[in-house]
């Protein structure tokens, strides 16, 4: 974005100053089989003494039936290929959790507590059959389980959740989200506030696309 320019620039020079020739991208992670939306800066710096180039990896996922002259891609994972088999999950309250461990699936507990004028502003709930919203680090705004009732707009900038149904609306577990951010259930995620948990999970880059990442620089630099 434009506030970023400069910023984004003087990283380049700065990198180039030191001989680095610097590639750049913006990726969205649904194009990589992992099932949210979630579009993101990635930088590329490659020693100039190596003397290679880099391309960033081809997605591998598209939209049903979508196709490109080399292959038909894959279609996009949604929430029900994501989550849809995993139990219901345990409440927990902000300052007291089970840091994850001692239940059924790791990590599969949720954040209770309001909701804020600024989650309830737009729309939070995307139906088993989509990809889910980003997944940031931050439990409060989570997006909402899809097996919750669509909520209502009630203008602009204000949803509500549907009257004398507002007791079956919960934010994603932490295992929900790690399943969105493509981590395996093996990987553990310790932590003595739920919040914490959370955070973890939405500040990590989506394990599938850093392999398709990882996998592009072994290749790309025989290594």
């Amino acid at each position: 974005s434009p506030a970023h320019k400069a910023s984004f620039t003087r990283i380049v020079q700065e990198f180039a100053a030191i001989g680095y020739t610097i590639y750049s991208k913006v990726l969205n992670a649904w194009e990589y089989g992992v099932p949210q939306e979630r579009s993101r800066v990635f930088i590329i710096g490659i020693f100039n003494k190596l003397y290679s180039q880099y391309c960033f990896p081809s997605a591998t996922h598209g939209a049903a039936m979508q196709k490109t002259l080399e292959k038909c891609l894959i279609p996009f994972e949604t929430l029900k290929d994501a989550i849809g088999d995993l139990p219901k999950p345990t409440p927990a309250r902000v300052g007291n959790s089970t840091n994850g461990r001692n239940l059924e699936v790791p990590n599969h507990e949720y954040m209770t507590g309001g909701f804020s004028s600024i989650y309830m502003s737009r729309n939070r709930r995307r139906s088993w059959d989509e990809l889910s919203f980003t997944i940031q680090a931050g439990g409060r705004h989570a997006p909402l389980h899809p097996g919750c009732p669509p909520m209502q707009r009630v203008h602009k900038d204000k949803w509500i959740f549907k009257p004398n149904q507002e007791g079956k609306y919960r934010r994603l577990s932490v295992r929900e989200c790690a399943r969105i951010q493509s981590f395996p259930d093996n990987f553990v995620f310790y932590y003595t506030k739920i919040a914490d948990g959370y955070k973890m999970v939405g500040n990590a880059v989506p394990v599938r696309l850093a392999k398709e990442i990882a996998d592009s620089l072994i290749t790309q630099l025989d290594l």
